[in-house]
C-alpha cells in the first residue's frame, strides 16, 4: 500500500521538487539583479561624492584666495587712508601757517582750476596741455 501510494504520488512529488527549483532559481536571479543594480548604483554614488569632494576642495581654495585677496585689499586700503589723512593734516598745517596758501584753500574753487574747467568746457584746452601755474596751490 505504501509503494502505491508513493508509485501514485511521484508524479506530483517530482512535479513540486521541479516547481520548487523553478521558483528558487528565478528567486536567484532576482536578487542577483537587485545586488547588480545596487553595485551599480553604489559606483555611481561613489563617482559623485569623488565629484563633490573635488568641487569641495576646489571652493575651499577659491576662498582662499579671496580671502587672501580681501585681506590685501583691507590693508592698502588702509593705507591709502592714513596716507590721505597724512596728507590732509599737513595741508592743514600749511594753511594755518601760510597765510598765501590758507587763501588758496578758503576759496571754494581756486581761479586757476576754474579757468581750466571753463577752457575744458569749451574745448579750448587739451589733454597734453598742463594745468595753468595759478591751478596750484603755492606750496608746490
Amino acid at each position: 500500500m505504501i509503494s502505491r501510494l508513493l508509485s501514485g504520488a511521484m508524479p506530483w512529488l517530482l512535479a513540486g521538487l521541479i516547481g520548487l527549483l523553478v521558483f528558487q532559481f528565478q528567486y536567484a536571479q532576482r536578487l542577483d539583479a537587485e545586488r547588480q543594480l545596487a553595485e551599480a548604483r553604489e559606483e555611481h554614488e561613489r563617482t559623485r561624492a569623488d565629484i563633490l569632494l573635488a568641487n569641495q576642495r576646489e571652493r575651499r581654495r577659491q576662498n582662499e584666495i579671496l580671502n587672501r585677496s580681501l585681506a590685501e585689499r583691507d590693508r592698502l586700503l588702509g593705507e591709502i587712508a592714513d596716507d590721505m589723512s597724512a596728507s590732509r593734516t599737513a595741508l592743514e598745517q600749511l594753511g594755518e601757517t601760510d597765510a598765501e596758501s590758507r587763501e588758496w584753500m578758503d576759496s571754494p574753487v581756486p581761479a586757476g582750476i576754474a579757468d581750466w574747467v571753463r577752457q575744458l568746457q569749451t574745448g579750448a584746452a587739451r589733454d597734453d596741455e598742463p594745468v595753468p601755474d595759478r591751478a596750484r596751490p603755492p606750496y608746490q
